[in-house]
């Protein structure tokens, strides 16, 4: 069998803003004597678990500290057989307002490029965020000169995925079999860190109503990333092999089990749109983490329009902040049985990657 990976990520922390992690952590940890400082603060001074938040953004940290994505990536590539292919996420995340990276997007989409072409397991997704000047430009740079495989979209650092500005990019992707993976979880640790004013105001125009009572701004930039603001795009643009990934999430996950009846869960809308629509996938990245969810994907799974639109994905290495990648792969493959995890590692992937 061979495998496939539809999600996984290898920018560096000189790709992350300044803000992206409290107490200006992300700055402190670029440097290795700074990194070194802190995780022993963590280890030795402070009585946390290995579950604890801070312990979670040192294990985060301590991979994007690497040198280089070929050494993210060989952090990854080790659990896998070695003809796996990997679909790698890149990252822009210049505008969502939590301070200035230190390289620039283009860099860290040629150094990815570099990575791909050396290993020949790699397909690198573009990640378009509409508030780029010349976005397009640099996309189909990235797809005509660089050799990039797909499109990523991050709505939840702020802005709605039916943005006018990213229309020429969707249909470059429908016009040319480009696969588009989109993020699919609420209450991201990635958001748009702007005012409550600033989310509200570009949040004008979801086709999902607004609550603000009780919302955190997280909470609030989740309505970002819902699954009928994707359906705009699906309408629009029927061609379009479009992937929701995290299905819903494990949020939406814990809820349906103990709620089945509730009206605006995401699994529920996830599975009616990859159910509708011919060309819309879901990957079961991060997710899984959770071994108690495992019951469910598989019952799922006995339905067999939902069974050939599931994709493997770790999200790598967003995943090791509570999991490991090892066990997140054999726990599913073990569980599921070679025969259902084929069609998720091999089958689906080739059709919605490859056209095969």
């Amino acid at each position: 069998m061979k495998f496939y990976n539809c999600h996984i990520h290898t920018f560096r922390n000189i790709d992350v803003p300044d803000r992206f992690l409290p107490f200006s952590l992300v700055r402190v940890l670029r440097y290795a004597l700074g990194y070194k400082i802190v995780t022993w603060f963590l280890k030795y001074l402070i009585p946390f678990t290995d579950n604890d938040l801070l312990d979670r953004y040192a294990r985060f940290v301590s991979i994007g500290v690497k040198s280089s994505q070929a050494e993210i990536f060989a952090g990854c590539a080790q659990f896998y057989p070695k003809d796996t292919m990997f679909a790698v996420l890149a990252m822009d995340l210049a505008y969502m307002k939590a301070g200035k990276v230190k390289r620039t997007y283009k860099e860290q989409l040629e150094e990815l490029a570099n990575l791909s072409k050396t290993t020949g397991c790699i397909s690198p997704f573009f990640h378009a965020d509409p508030r780029r000047e010349n976005c397009f430009e640099l996309f189909k740079y990235a797809i005509e000169e660089l050799g990039f495989k797909g499109l990523k979209i991050y709505p939840n650092i702020g802005y709605l995925p039916f943005d006018e500005r990213l229309n020429s990019i969707y249909a470059y992707c429908q016009s040319n079999g480009i696969p588009v993976i989109v993020h699919g979880s609420p209450r991201n640790s990635v958001y748009f860190r702007g005012s409550n004013k600033e989310i509200l105001q570009l949040l004008e125009g979801s086709v999902v109503p607004i609550e603000t009572k009780g919302k955190s701004n997280k909470e609030l930039c989740s309505y970002f990333s819902h699954p009928l603001n994707y359906e705009q795009v699906i309408k629009s643009f029927p061609q379009l092999k479009y992937c929701i990934a995290h299905f819903g999430s494990e949020h939406y996950w814990r809820e349906f089990i103990q709620n089945p009846c509730s009206p605006d869960n995401w699994l529920i809308h996830v599975q009616r749109l990859i159910s509708e629509y011919n060309n819309v996938y879901t990957d079961v990245s991060f997710t899984m983490n959770n071994r108690d969810l495992f019951p469910l994907l598989k019952i799922l799974m006995n339905d067999p329009l939902i069974r050939q639109k599931v994709l493997f994905g770790s999200d790598y290495y967003m995943v090791e902040t509570i999991a490991n990648e090892r066990v997140f792969g054999l726990d599913l493959r073990a569980f599921l049985g070679e025969e259902m995890f084929r069609d998720i590692a091999e089958v689906n992937p080739q059709r919605f990657l490859l056209n095969i």
